[in-house]
């Protein structure tokens, strides 16, 4: 699977909330896989309603969601019948791209599995700038601000969503408590599906920010479904520039 590799600036933002106060959390210890990194990793046991937690307070802060956010553009795309589950296809506009498996027609499928922008970005374009907005507001995703630059505002350090939220959204969408189309809701899902097994069908999709050919964060978001319970879960990694956050800022190209 080829990830989503944009430019763009990482710095955190903290949500400020205390979301998980009054929930029962369960502390990890995942320094070691962590190891170059910083970071943190969230895990939802919806039958339980329990959280299992690594750095817990960067968990609560947020940061640009990258190509994660595609999943949400996706059923944008579908609840305002820019695309439809049964015919998704747009054609490439025959420009060049950095990688070859962006250079082809695409459907809802082919662009989440290859984190195709264009795709994203074709679809936003056809909706404008204003119900991006609402809908972004309406679902309640992280801070809910985006930039004027509606090709780019999911990478470039407007929206931005913390781990947390991530998780509490995924449930939502699974749940389908935006009451939408459930059969958008179930496109999207097919469009993130990763793997299956006799019990077990994994969900998912990656967002990477780089900055200068480097990769800098890295998240990978989704759910987990067995046969008698759902796991949501969160990984988000930030590799240590040795800068601060000023100098980090002004690295931005």
């Amino acid at each position: 699977q080829v990830l989503p590799i944009l430019s763009t600036n990482a710095y955190y933002d903290s949500s400020n909330y205390d979301f998980l106060k009054d929930k029962e959390v369960l502390n990890l210890d995942l320094s070691s896989i962590y190891d170059e990194y910083n970071g943190s990793f969230g895990l939802y046991d919806s039958n339980n309603n329990i959280w299992h937690i690594y750095n817990e307070e960067m968990a609560i802060q947020r940061i640009s969601p990258y190509s994660t956010y595609k999943i949400y553009a996706a059923l944008f795309g579908l609840e305002s019948n820019i695309i439809h589950p049964k015919n998704s296809k747009i054609n490439w506009n025959k420009q060049e791209y950095p990688f070859d498996e962006w250079e082809q027609d695409q459907d809802l499928d082919t662009a989440m599995k290859y984190s195709v922008n264009w795709y994203v970005q074709m679809i936003d374009n056809a909706a404008g700038y204003k119900q991006i907005q609402n809908y972004i507001q309406n679902i309640e995703y992280g801070n809910q601000k985006i930039s004027y630059d509606i090709n780019n505002y999911w990478m470039d350090d407007s929206l931005k969503i913390s781990p947390i939220e991530q998780v509490q959204l995924l449930q939502k969408l699974n749940q389908n408590n935006f009451i939408f189309s459930k059969e958008n809701i179930n496109a999207v899902k097919q469009s993130i599906h990763i793997s299956i097994n006799n019990t077990t069908s994994l969900y998912g999709k990656t967002g990477t920010g780089r900055i200068e050919e480097k990769d800098i964060n890295g998240w990978f978001i989704g759910f987990i479904e067995t046969y008698d319970n759902i796991y949501y879960f969160s990984t988000l990694f930030k590799k240590h520039t040795g800068m601060t956050p000023r100098e980090y800022k002004a690295s931005i190209k």
